[in-house]
């Protein structure tokens, strides 16, 4: 289930991430390992940056992960991981191989053996992050970038957040017709208003209509994303009944009560 952020909540979770990203870029050897699942840990449960990833990957990309890793462990320094241009491409390898790595207990005394010349571990890990982690952690920093350009100068209203790649979509909560669970709510009880009175009425195709309308409105009005073309079409209609029920005075005002409400997302 997607959440809602604002920028405070953006800001507070890059932060997180930086320090934890700090921690396995500065690990000695004996704590790298350790350093790496912590990382890939609070990737794996913040939302933001898994969408961002997931957005980077493509089938089409057909990664030989498990190979790799096994290629480059063995190889005592002859091969490296991957490098891409793209960064749909680096961020997806780099996730991959490093989620491999941490579910596998992979140690870090073979895959980091190409990334230095110095016979000390420490320079290798070093290397190892330098070259290859680094990147990666750069361009998850980068997605938080563009969230709070999208977001603006406000720091206190909340967004929904889409990713695709390097592509960043920004909802505003009280944004047109994106109604919220009070908006669910409110039409709910506007509808069932109008239910409550439409026995005012005794013309029973007439009273079909109005339901048909009215039911119709709220399920549009609870979509993801309400079309507006449909939910203008419904209002319009339900005010051209209106002057057909000029007695049923509750039923009128229950009506015109939806129809000023739904006035009010546009």
């Amino acid at each position: 289930m997607s959440n809602s952020y604002n920028k405070k909540d953006i800001k507070k979770e890059c932060r997180t991430f930086r320090t934890i990203a700090s921690r396995v870029l500065t690990s000695e050897y004996d704590t790298f390992d350790n350093n790496l699942k912590r990382l890939l840990k609070y990737i794996n449960e913040t939302e933001n940056i898994k969408k961002y990833i997931d957005s980077c990957s493509n089938k089409e990309d057909n990664f030989d992960i498990e190979n790799d890793v096994k290629q480059v462990s063995s190889s005592y320094g002859q091969y490296a991981f991957e490098s891409f241009i793209e960064e749909e491409k680096e961020v997806s390898y780099t996730y991959q191989i490093l989620k491999y790595i941490t579910d596998n207990d992979i140690s870090f005394r073979g895959y980091t053996f190409g990334y230095s010349s110095s016979t000390k571990y420490n320079d290798k890990v070093q290397g190892f992050n330098d070259k290859f982690i680094l990147p990666f952690i750069n361009e998850i920093e980068g997605n938080y970038e563009r969230i709070c350009i999208e977001m603006g100068l406000d720091d206190n209203n909340n967004y929904f957040i889409t990713n695709n790649g390097g592509q960043v979509n920004i909802a505003k909560d009280e944004s047109t017709i994106n109604a919220t669970q009070n908006n669910y709510s409110e039409i709910d009880k506007l509808v069932n208003q109008v239910k409550n009175n439409i026995d005012s009425i005794d013309d029973d195709d007439l009273k079909n209509e109005i339901i048909d309308n009215i039911e119709g409105l709220q399920e549009e009005i609870k979509k993801e994303k309400p079309k507006k073309g449909i939910v203008n079409s419904i209002t319009n209609s339900l005010n051209s009944i209106l002057p057909k029920i000029p007695m049923a005075i509750e039923l009128t005002a229950a009506i015109t009560e939806i129809i000023s409400f739904v006035s009010t997302l546009q």
